[in-house]
């Protein structure tokens, strides 16, 4: 089966779960292309194509980028409504296609391409790495539900700029109510269950499929035996340290709490770009960016205990690439993240509360094996088997249509 996926990025974590799903879908056979605005430096470059923007196109599409950051965002949570497009939907690669399967597209794709991609008829399917595709532009809706009737009175943007989320959300309806040829994919039933509440997708078929973790972090051993008297190592992970919604600062002062009345020696593990923040000044720090699925892989193999403390998030895959590894997880309560670490029995505590983390990270002890962690997490987040269910979603759809 021909299957042409499109993601805006190959990195963070939407562009990433697109590269690795794209990858696993060529492992059980079939021929899956992604094409994208980056190029891609890890796995097959063969199963890639970078478009080559020309400086119009860039200019335009950070000029879009900045207008809508600072003219209608009205804080730091992401707001989108208007998106400028790179592709050219009359390319041979389209027609040429079985599937379409569209990941983040801001600035790759407009509404108008979009409907030109599901004029083709083709079975066409979008992964909801966040909740953009469903509101009038806003990635997380926090405690608003507008979305569910008419993205009115946005709460994240300038009441200036009201019309424009109100004007995206109608236009973003009305392009799917007659496109049978659409579903979408959720990786979390918490993100499934909003996309079924919204007046833009709640007549599309939304399936709940796990962004998939490639081989590497299920088979890099695990260092020697750790000494008892060794200090335990606490990370936090976030390609930028200081997204909004990863909420560091609550990392931070939970820490801090924690050792004020610990005596447990801790080494602090910051994974991601960004300036280091104030920590007790005697906790020791290592600040890292792996660069490649290697590196991160064997980097979680040496971390006791990952924290995940996002305010608002979706099903994050460094939840996976941990529980690969075969570490333990203390994560919020937000969006998806509950519904894996219920499932492995690891602590879940309310979102910003960082009291409450530093008690748990007061009382925290390994309470399963490594490799029992890793083997539980092989039946979640396995790429062949995701890759199978993904083409079974494939194949239903294109029944439909004939």
């Amino acid at each position: 089966m021909k299957i042409l996926q499109l993601a805006t990025s190959l990195q963070g974590g939407a562009g990433s779960a697109a590269v690795r799903m794209n990858h696993a879908l060529n492992m059980v056979g079939e021929k899956s292309t992604i094409i994208s605005r980056e190029e891609i430096l890890s796995f097959n470059k063969s199963e890639t194509e970078s478009l080559k923007m020309r400086f119009p196109k860039k200019f335009q599409s950070s000029t879009n980028t900045l207008m809508q950051s600072k003219l209608i965002q009205r804080n730091r949570d992401l707001v989108t409504p208007l998106s400028v497009s790179n592709l050219n939907i009359q390319d041979r690669i389209f027609h040429e296609a079985e599937v379409i399967h569209i990941h983040a597209f801001y600035n790759f794709l407009s509404l108008s391409s979009l409907k030109s991609i599901i004029e083709l008829g083709k079975p066409t399917l979008f992964t909801l790495h966040d909740q953009r595709l469903f509101t009038g532009g806003c990635h997380y809706s926090r405690d608003c539900v507008n979305f569910e009737r008419t993205c009115s009175k946005c709460p994240q943007t300038r009441k200036l700029f009201g019309n424009v989320i109100e004007n995206a959300f109608s236009k973003q309806k009305k392009l799917f109510e007659s496109a049978n040829n659409v579903e979408l994919v959720a990786p979390s039933y918490w993100l499934a269950d909003l996309a079924k509440r919204s007046g833009v997708s709640r007549d599309l078929t939304t399936h709940v499929l796990r962004n998939p973790i490639p081989r590497i972090y299920f088979e890099t051993p695990f260092p020697s035996q750790v000494k008892e008297e060794e200090a335990i190592r606490i990370a936090f992970v976030s390609t930028n340290l200081h997204n909004p919604y990863k909420d560091l600062t609550v990392f931070v002062k939970a820490v801090n709490e924690f050792l004020q009345i610990s005596s447990r020696r801790v080494c602090v593990v910051l994974v991601g770009h960004g300036f280091i923040p104030k920590f007790v000044p005697w906790v020791e720090i290592e600040s890292t960016h792996p660069n490649t699925d290697s590196e991160m892989a064997e980097l979680l193999t040496t971390i006791d205990l990952l924290i995940v403390p996002s305010n608002q998030d979706n099903s994050p895959s460094v939840i996976g690439e941990a529980l690969a590894a075969g570490v333990s997880v203390i994560g919020s309560d937000a969006g998806g993240i509950p519904e894996i670490l219920n499932d492995f029995g690891m602590p879940i505590f309310p979102v910003g509360d960082a009291s409450q983390l530093g008690i748990m990270i007061n009382n925290w002890r390994a309470t399963a094996p490594r490799e029992k962690i890793r083997k539980k997490a092989q039946k979640y987040f396995g790429e062949e088997k995701l890759a199978q269910d993904l083409v079974g979603i494939y194949k239903n759809l294109k029944a439909k249509l004939l």
